[in-house]
């Protein structure tokens, strides 16, 4: 019989998937969110989980699209993102082990951030922003990607005020995060933090996620977006506030 908190797990696998497909992010986020605030794993379990997951996500939402990236934007977003990477990966190390109470606070806030993000429809920049800033937003949200496998809400803010088809801002955010998973991945592997347990639960949520994603990808023009946000909107906050004052 399959545990209650395994269910649970899977439902916010299918959540997230639902709404990373229409949004452009949160996958992690939700995931990570609700595992923390239920008490189901530890925010570097979760977190290790997510970046596989996310991965097979990304890779299935970008076969129909991949001829909309950017290559430009991926690169020069990649030449932060990934050294940063490697700061937030070793930040939850020893957060984990030092300091997790902060860790489950600070996540409280990002999370709060992330939520008041997904609500704002920021205006487009006139110019394409100029190389060294979307390597420092790179910077940002690859120290994010690091402590919590959530490193999209910097990233989907800066890609929605380039002044590019919204075609190829979805394209490229995907891309990106494709990037991140996957060097994520690697450096947790390579640091041997990649266990049984992990393996076992990204296995068996990744068909999950492949299926939601395509479901979704089916019927998107049917689910209406701004319900979706102010839906997530709520749980983020409601969930940040919560690991934050608890």
């Amino acid at each position: 019989m399959i545990e209650t908190n395994t269910l649970l797990f899977f439902a916010l696998v299918v959540f997230g998937a639902v709404v990373q497909t229409v949004t452009g992010f949160a996958l992690g986020l939700i995931i990570i969110a609700g595992v923390t605030v239920l008490g189901i794993a530890e925010i570097s379990f979760s977190a290790a989980v997510i970046s596989m997951i996310a991965l097979a996500n990304v890779l299935v939402a970008l076969r129909a699209s991949r001829h909309h990236i950017d290559l430009e934007y991926v690169k020069w977003v990649s030449v932060g993102l990934v050294p940063a990477m490697l700061i937030g990966v070793i930040l939850l190390e020893f957060l984990s082990t030092q300091y997790y109470d902060f860790l489950q606070v600070l996540l409280g806030v990002v999370i709060i951030c992330a939520g008041v993000m997904l609500m704002i429809t920021p205006a487009a920049f006139e110019k394409k922003s100029p190389k060294p800033v979307r390597a420092l937003c790179g910077m940002l949200g690859g120290v994010m990607a690091g402590l919590y496998s959530a490193g999209g809400p910097p990233l989907a803010y800066f890609m929605y005020r380039q002044p590019i088809e919204l075609n190829a801002i979805r394209a490229t955010l995907l891309a990106t995060f494709a990037i991140s998973t996957l060097w994520r991945t690697l450096v947790v592997a390579v640091a041997g933090h990649i266990d049984s347990r992990v393996l076992i639960t990204a296995a068996t949520s990744i068909p999950i996620v492949i299926v939601a994603t395509l479901v979704t990808g089916r019927f998107m023009h049917h689910i209406p977006d701004l319900f979706v946000r102010r839906l997530v909107f709520v749980l983020l906050i409601g969930a940040g506030a919560f690991l934050v004052v608890r």
